[in-house]
This record gives C-alpha cells, sequence and structure tokens, in this order.
C-alpha cells in the first residue's frame, strides 16, 4: 500500500495546500484526518510533531501575525512532504529522504520546544506585570520569526532533495543515453551528498592571489547559511546569476564579499573574481570605464569601450565572477535605466560570466530579459539578537554584560550598519543607557516627519553618529565630512589640504570621523571614503558652504592646468598621471560646477576645457565637453568657440569624422563672430585633415594651403607649420613619397626657425617614416634615431615607441626581418605600458607579418 490508502478523506493534500494558499484559518481537524491516511510510521511521526507545533501556536494569545505565519509554514512544509513521498511505500522512499525528513523532525522538534517556553509565559501578566508583558511580547515575537525561518531553511532543503531524486529516477529510466547520464548522475549524488554534511568541505587556496582591489575577506555575523546557499549556486551552477538585494544598511557588501573568498569559490575561480565597485559609477561611462580596471585591461581611447570589454570576456578561457557592487548606482541614473539593462543584459548572456550583484533594491533587474539563478537568493533582513549582540561586542567588547544592551541592539531593528556605527560610538566612550536615550529621542523627532519609520532607521544612526560628543566637539569634523561627500571616489590623503585649506584642522576632525564609523579608509591606506548612503544623507541635509566649495572646486581645476594638458607641454605626463587618479571626482565636480546656478561658470567652462584636452590624448569622451558647451551657450561664453573646437577633436580622436565636420563648422562660424581669425583658419585646417582622412586629397591640399596662407597673415608661424605638416601626410597617404618629403622639410625648417622642438622633432619622424618607404634605410635610421633621441629627452614615451615602429617598418622593407621584429617587439612594450590601443594593434599586425616573412625565408 502506498503512503496514503485509497480510503484517503476528502481533506486531501490538494485542500491542505489551497488552504495555506487561501490564507485562511488553518482547520487541525482537516490535517488529522490526512494523517489518519498515512501508512509510513516515520511519516506519521513528523506529521505528529508538525501537527502539534500548530495546536501550540493556535493556542497562544499573543504574538498572533508571528503564529498565524508559522502554522502556514507547517502546514506548508506538511504539503511538500506528502507531495513528494505520495504514492510511495516505505521501501520504495529512498534512504536519502528518509535522512530529509529526520531533519525535518528534528527541526519541527526544535521548534515545538521554543513554543512550549513561549506557551508557559502565557500567565506572566498576573505574575510579573505588565512591563514583564511587554518584554516577553518582545522576545517571543523574535524566537517565534526565527522558528518560521527555520521551517522556510528546511523546506528549500528538502524540496532541493527531492527534486534531485526525481532527476535520479527519470535518467535510471533511458538507458540508451548511459554515458552521459553517468557523468549526471555523478554529479546530481555530488549535489545531494554535499547538501546532506551541510556543504562542510572546504579546499585548499590557489597561490594565484586575487586582484588587490578586491577588499579583504570580512568577518560577518548571522548570515553563515545564507553565504553556505550563494556558495553552492556559484559552485555547481554553470555560469551563476544572482542578486543580493536588501535596504541600505544590512550588510549586502560585506555577505558578498564572504561569498566571493569562500575556499570553494576561490577554488572555482582563482585570480578571475573581480570587484567592481558600482558605487562610483554615476555615468554609463564611468561604470564601464570601472569595469574594464576591474579586469585589469589597459586604458583605451576606443570609442566602443564596452564591445572591448565583451570580447575580452567572450574569449575568456577561464570563468570569470564578477561582483557588482552597489548596482543601484548606475540603475537608477535618471533616463539610462533600458540603456544599464542593455548592459547588463549583454553581460549575462555570455557563457564566461558568473554575476553576483548587490542591490539597495526589493526587486531585480532586467528581469524580463535575464534568467536569474534559482532558487533567487532572499533579501537580506536584520540580524538575530544573538548575533547582532556578537557583532556588536566584536566592535566594542567593553559593552559586554551591560543591560540595555539588548534593548538597544532590538531598538535598532539589528540593522548591521547601524550596530556598526553605534557600536564605534561605544568604543569612542558613550554609554550604552546614554545611546539609548539619545536614539529614543531621535526616534520620536523622526516619527513626526511624514512617511518616517524604522526604515528609515539607517538616517536616525547616521544622526547619532553626527551628535556624538566627539562629533559635536569638533566643528570641523561635519565641514569635513560635506567636503568628502562631494567626492565619490574618496579623497586622496595627500591632496586634502589643497582641498580644504579653509580647514587647516583637517587631521583632527579625520581622526573624530573614523572614530565615529563616518568615513573609511581604502585598502592600500592611501584614500579616505565616505559609503553612499552617509554621503547622499550628508549633500541634503549638510550641503557643503559655498566659500568651501570653490576652494574644492578650485582645487581640481588646478590639476588640468590650460597651459600643461597638451602634450607639447614637458610637464604633460605627470599632469596626466594625475589627472588619471581623480578622473572619477574630477568629472562630479566639473558636472556639480557646470549645473550650479551660483557657481563660477565661466570658469567651470574653462576647467572643462582644459580637462578635455588632457582626455583628447587618453580617454576621448565627450560628457563634460558636451555640458560646458551647452552652459557657455547660456552665458554667452567667448569660450564656446574652443569649446566646439575641443568638442571635434574628441570627435575625430573616436573616429567619427562625420560627426566632427559639423562641430568644426560650428566652431570656425563662432571664432570668426569673436573676431579670432587664426583660430578659424586652424580649425579649418582640421576640415582639410578630414578631406584628406577621406581620400579627398586635392580638395584636402586647396583647404590646408588656405588654411595656412590666413595663419600667415595672421603670423601665425606654428599654425601655418602644421598646416604644412598636414599637406606632406597627403602626399604620405597618397603614396607621393618625393612631395611628402619635400612638405615636411620645409614644415621643419618653419619649425626651426621659430625653435618649436615639438613641430620639429614629429616633422624628423614623418621624414624617417617617408625615407623607409622610398627604402633609403640609412636616411630612415638617422632621422628616426634622432626623433626618438629628441622624445626621450622631452619624455613622451608615446612617440619613442612611435619611432621604434617606423624604424621597424623600414627594415621590414629592406628585408631585414629579424631586425625588424626587434623593433616592433621594443615599440609593442612601450605602447602596451601607455596604454595606446590602436598603436599596440598595429605593432601586433606586423610582428604577425614579419614572422611568417621571417619564417618562410
Amino acid at each position: 500500500m502506498g503512503l496514503l490508502s485509497s480510503s484517503k478523506p476528502s481533506g486531501s493534500t490538494s485542500s491542505v495546500g489551497t488552504a495555506t494558499l487561501n490564507g485562511a484559518h488553518i482547520s487541525l481537524t482537516m490535517l488529522e484526518k490526512v494523517m489518519d491516511g498515512v501508512n509510513v510510521p516515520f511519516i506519521k511521526g513528523v506529521a505528529g510533531v508538525a501537527v502539534e507545533v500548530i495546536k501550540i501556536a493556535k493556542a497562544i494569545q499573543t504574538n498572533r501575525e508571528e503564529c498565524d505565519d508559522l502554522m502556514k509554514r507547517t502546514t506548508s512544509l506538511l504539503v511538500v512532504i506528502l507531495s513528494s513521498l505520495s504514492g510511495k511505500t516505505q521501501d520504495a522512499i529512498p534512504d536519502h529522504l528518509k535522512n530529509g525528513v529526520e531533519r525535518l523532525t528534528a527541526s519541527f522538534q526544535d521548534v515545538l520546544g521554543e513554543l512550549r517556553i513561549i506557551d508557559k509565559r502565557a500567565g506572566i501578566r498576573s505574575i510579573g506585570g505588565l512591563a514583564r508583558s511587554i518584554l516577553y511580547y518582545t522576545d517571543n515575537g523574535e524566537k517565534l520569526r526565527s522558528c518560521s525561518a527555520k521551517l522556510e531553511w528546511a523546506m528549500g532543503e528538502f524540496q532541493v532533495t527531492a527534486k534531485v531524486d526525481s532527476c535520479l529516477k527519470d535518467l535510471e529510466r533511458h538507458e540508451e543515453l548511459r554515458k552521459g547520464q553517468e557523468q549526471l548522475r555523478d554529479g546530481l549524488i555530488e549535489i545531494r551528498d554535499v547538501i546532506k554534511d551541510k556543504m562542510t568541505t572546504t579546499n585548499s587556496l590557489s597561490d594565484n592571489l586575487p586582484s588587490t582591489v578586491m577588499p579583504a575577506d570580512p568577518k560577518i555575523f548571522g548570515r553563515e547559511e545564507y553565504v553556505e546557499k550563494a556558495v553552492i549556486l556559484l559552485v555547481f551552477s554553470g555560469a551563476a546569476r544572482l542578486v543580493i538585494l536588501g535596504p541600505g544598511g544590512m550588510g549586502k557588501t560585506s555577505v558578498s564579499l564572504k561569498i566571493v573568498h569562500n575556499p570553494r569559490v576561490k577554488e572555482r575561480y582563482g585570480q578571475y573574481r573581480c570587484w567592481v565597485p558600482c558605487e562610483q559609477a554615476t555615468s554609463i561611462p564611468l561604470f564601464i570605464e570601472l569595469l574594464a580596471k576591474s579586469l585589469n585591461l589597459p586604458p583605451s581611447s576606443s570609442s566602443d569601450r564596452f564591445g572591448e570589454i565583451v570580447i575580452f570576456l567572450e574569449n575568456a578561457q577561464h570563468l570569470y565572477l564578477l561582483l557588482l557592487d552597489n548596482f543601484e548606482t548606475p540603475w537608477d541614473i535618471e533616463g539610462q535605466q533600458s540603456d544599464v539593462a542593455d548592459i547588463l543584459t549583454r553581460l549575462a548572456s555570455i557563457p564566461t560570466v558568473s554575476l553576483l550583484i548587490t542591490m539597495r533594491s526589493g526587486q531585480y533587474p532586467s528581469s524580463n530579459t535575464i534568467e536569474w539563478t534559482t532558487p533567487r537568493l532572499p533579501s537580506l533582513t536584520q540580524l538575530d539578537l544573538d548575533s547582532a549582540e556578537e557583532a556588536f561586542l566584536k566592535i566594542s567588547p567593553d559593552a559586554a554584560g551591560d543591560p540595555e544592551l539588548k534593548k538597544l541592539l532590538q531598538a535598532l531593528d539589528c540593522m548591521p550598519l547601524a550596530i556598526t556605527l553605534m557600536a564605534k560610538l561605544s568604543e569612542a566612550g558613550e554609554t550604552v543607557p546614554d545611546l539609548l536615550s539619545q536614539w529614543s529621542t531621535e526616534r520620536t523627532r523622526l516619527l513626526d516627519q511624514p512617511g518616517g519609520d524604522r526604515r528609515n532607521s539607517i538616517e536616525v544612526s547616521i544622526k547619532l553618529s553626527l551628535q556624538s560628543r566627539a562629533v559635536k566637539g569638533n566643528p570641523d569634523a561635519i565641514r569635513l565630512l560635506s567636503v568628502l561627500s562631494m567626492l565619490p571616489a574618496g579623497a586622496a590623503l595627500d591632496r586634502l589640504p589643497d582641498m580644504c585649506p579653509s580647514i587647516p584642522s583637517w587631521k583632527g576632525a579625520l581622526r573624530v570621523l573614523r572614530g565615529a564609523a563616518l568615513v573609511y579608509d581604502s585598502a592600500d591606506k592611501s584614500r579616505v571614503q565616505v559609503l553612499s548612503p552617509i554621503q547622499s544623507y550628508i549633500m541634503l541635509h549638510h550641503p557643503l558652504e559655498q566659500h568651501l566649495l570653490e576652494e574644492l572646486r578650485l582645487a581640481f581645476y588646478r590639476l588640468a592646468p590650460p597651459d600643461k594638458t597638451t602634450l607639447e607641454h614637458p610637464d604633460f605626463n605627470h599632469v596626466s598621471r594625475e589627472l588619471w587618479k581623480e578622473e572619477v571626482n574630477m568629472e562630479a565636480i566639473l558636472i556639480n560646477a557646470l549645473q550650479d546656478a551660483n557657481s563660477d561658470r565661466e570658469g567651470a567652462v574653462r576647467a572643462s576645457l582644459s580637462y578635455t584636452a588632457y582626455l583628447y590624448y587618453k580617454q576621448p569622451r565627450t560628457e563634460v565637453i558636451a555640458d560646458a558647451i551647452r552652459v557657455a551657450r547660456e552665458i554667452g561664453s567667448s569660450l564656446l568657440a574652443q569649446c566646439l573646437h575641443e568638442q571635434g577633436n574628441i570627435l575625430r580622436a573616436q573616429g567619427k569624422d562625420d560627426l566632427a565636420e559639423p562641430v568644426y563648422d560650428d566652431a570656425k562660424e563662432e571664432f570668426i563672430k569673436i573676431g579670432d581669425e587664426t583660430s578659424a583658419a586652424m580649425v579649418q585646417s582640421l576640415l582639410g585633415a578630414i578631406l584628406s582622412a577621406r581620400g579627398h586629397f586635392e580638395s584636402a591640399r586647396v583647404t590646408l594651403q588656405e588654411a595656412r596662407d590666413s595663419l600667415l597673415k595672421q603670423n601665425s608661424a606654428a599654425a601655418a607649420a602644421w598646416c604644412l605638416w598636414d599637406i606632406g601626410q597627403s602626399f604620405y597617404s597618397e603614396c607621393e613619397w618625393s612631395s611628402a618629403c619635400s612638405a615636411y622639410e620645409q614644415a621643419r625648417d618653419e619649425f626651426v626657425s621659430i625653435n618649436h622642438r615639438a613641430g620639429t622633432t614629429y616633422c624628423l619622424m614623418s621624414l624617417g617614416a617617408t625615407y623607409g618607404c622610398q627604402e633609403d634605410l640609412d636616411a630612415a635610421q638617422t632621422a628616426l634615431e634622432e626623433a626618438r633621441l629628441a622624445y626621450l629627452e622631452m619624455g613622451d614615451p608615446g612617440n619613442v615607441a612611435c619611432c621604434l615602429s617606423y624604424l621597424g617598418d623600414a627594415h621590414s622593407i629592406a628585408g631585414n626581418y629579424s631586425v625588424a621584429l626587434g623593433k616592433y617587439g621594443e615599440a609593442l612594450d612601450i605602447f602596451n605600458e601607455v596604454g595606446n590601443v590602436k598603436w599596440i594593434e598595429t605593432c601586433k599586425t606586423s610582428i604577425e607579418d614579419v614572422s611568417t616573412k621571417l619564417a618562410n625565408q
């Protein structure tokens, strides 16, 4: 006979399920009738304990919401058991399912024990008074919620075990697929065994260390089961797609890092675990660049940076794990969520990528386009009371034994970030009773605000930190925090004095902020940062004073002095290195200034121009200059023409000549309006260069000559010489070597006459390249070696590498393939170092061609 007899009463399994789903009063009579039809002893045992749980929960008069939830979960678990074993005799039930039922019985026994304790407190009002009743009411609620959570986990574990058993049975019914079935069967058995022993087996850590960007393995409390579930999904799924959801302050980042540092995850993904701190990704370009940096990709001037990332990942020989931390920042970029969704969907489609996302939200992103791994991870909620106390005492051990501590933790709803902040205050000298009193006052004030409730308790924690004695005793602490909150990438400690000269005691203020856990240090201790929720709160409630804001802006403007962001300046390499470290902050400061009606908007436009000149040589982007153009038009700035000029240069560097051409036309018109004939002629020369790039060589040379004539009339000798160089370049592109040499030589002589070293050296390099094409190896070597040494002295590694590459071309044309291969190799090393993607690909192609010729000799 099966699990249920043929005379099963009408209160069947499906009836129980319907009762559960309807959320109506649970009928114990119906459950008992179902149990009467069960003929398997150990199933009767677990059912009997479950029925007893429901009886006691129903009888408890307090905490009815929690009791009702517990009864529903108990009934649901019974339904799962009966559905999984329906129709089976005792002998037909496999051992691992019997063991699963035994573990369920143990869980029910634990829950039953807790309920009996709660039930014994039924007369507490008459015995201990109202105060003890309230205390027990809160404690009972915690115990009941803990019981429900335990049953929820038990049900998930039993369902997975039952599903594995079903898969194994299906395999046994298809003998013709035996070889593949055996491999899959072994995998399923391994999963089942891992679930059975609670996944305690660990593996040795690989010697390969993860990226230094990855923060250290954190200490967490009360999240062990959650971490274990995520580890199973990451290790035993193909390419997993996981999301950790929850409100701010729940420890999503800490839990995700604990998962990534798990030994089994390390063993599977090794050094290919990448942390992407999305809280800095305030625009799509910044998000893409952060992703590229986390993958250790070199800087690129490509107009399709994300395309490069996709190609890199699709060609990867290893499985990558991308931890997109604080993904709500890019997800919530105004008006661009669909674009961010497309990026996320594309990443999720790559078979060599596993995703682990943390997000301050209650909903999954892109659920309609991404198949998230199941079972999905539940949202993170507050800690249980014991774990919260352990976390608090880890930071402030002197608070151990304080009778008010548990009340304080319960008042904070056991939220991890709130606990951390509060424990830091305790560690700094605040007593637990004082903290509890301050919280009560602040909570009352918060509840008076529209919509305020305990979901805002993270704000309460921030306010408490701001009102600690140390912070209140140091007025500069809040001012410094307001400065730091303007910088999404944090502040370099060695630059803080320049950022806030009106806060001379910033070191003391910083010590106070660290003590109150309002800031944190980067892994290498070189930068100080503010958590994004605190940052947002400070910007809203404690905006930076205008004079401090102007000081901060000027400090960043000084990073890009107008005369030092062009390649010809000897300090360019130093300036570009410093700017590269601060790109995220620089763009945030510039955009803030451009959008602030109270700022020096003319100064902001000028700084944007200088920064864009730097971007032209490094990573061409148009977002900042586009905003500057908008502001220049609004305020009628004479800088509009220069802004358009720089935007055209950026578009050309991105390979978008069709877009650059009309921008240059607008720039030329604006220069003419303000009477700047020299700049108008310089823009005309750029239009001539576009014609040459399109193959319209005659038209290009006519346009360039007109521009040159105009520049000569304006006594702009350097610009006129560059026009002559462009004319030589058009001949070079047309393979008219003699004409190219003539133009380059004349341009060189003009540069020499005005002592323009950069122009002279550039012409010398161009002549060397042309001599090589003419098969005049000696002349090519002489010119290119002289240019190379000049660029070494000037500190321009990019053009040093260009000279080496042209030397490789000259030797290759002359048939000296071994020498050519060496020159290309030297050039490639330098291009890799400076991150010039275009020349890297050119060198690689040349190396392949010469290697083939060398092999065929």
